[in-house]
């Protein structure tokens, strides 16, 4: 379950700040130092960064690093899942 949310709520935040942006992936490629095919994935919901991709996209990105959070503090509530 964590996983799904990880990936969609990425995808979520990268869309709306990104995806309609011309040359959106390409431009954010290049502040985190990756490829812009994979920032496409990312942007897609076709996969999702690793640790250091996401630590370099959360300091690029506020709106991902407060979402990302969020996700952490629900995983603490709920332990179960």
């Amino acid at each position: 379950m964590i996983a799904a949310a990880y990936r969609d709520t990425l995808c979520a935040v990268l869309q709306r700040k990104y995806g309609r942006v011309r040359h959106g992936a390409k431009t954010l490629a290049q502040s985190i130092e990756g490829s812009p095919r994979t920032v496409q994935k990312w942007i897609a919901g076709t996969s999702a960064p690793r640790g250091e991709e996401l630590v370099k996209l959360m300091a690029e990105c506020d709106e991902l690093r407060d979402e990302i959070f969020r996700l952490v503090k629900e995983g603490k509530a709920c332990p179960d899942e």
